[in-house]
């Protein structure tokens, strides 16, 4: 059975998502995620009245690290296309 982790990383994957402020709020990739955490998230989240979604998974996603990940991910690929152009 996959982890949390990995299903997390699939979805941001399957929607070329390289930096979690580019999820977007009622896009696909956000739905996917909306979807997932479904049986997690509180119910007064889930229809914003005692927090936001969009903020509950931002967090969610920071508690599993990928916020670093993609970031670290973003930063050595703009290192390597600086590499090649010098």
């Amino acid at each position: 059975m996959a982890s949390e982790y990995d299903e997390v990383k699939k979805i941001l994957d399957q929607n070329d998502i390289t930096d979690i402020e580019e999820i977007e709020y009622g896009g696909e990739c956000f739905d996917g995620l909306m979807d997932y955490y479904a049986d997690e998230m509180p119910y007064g989240v889930k229809k914003a009245r005692t927090g936001m979604p969009d903020e509950w998974i931002h967090d969610k996603l920071t508690d599993l690290g990928l916020d670093k990940e993609l970031e670290q991910k973003k930063d050595l690929a703009e290192h390597y296309r600086w590499k090649g152009m010098i």
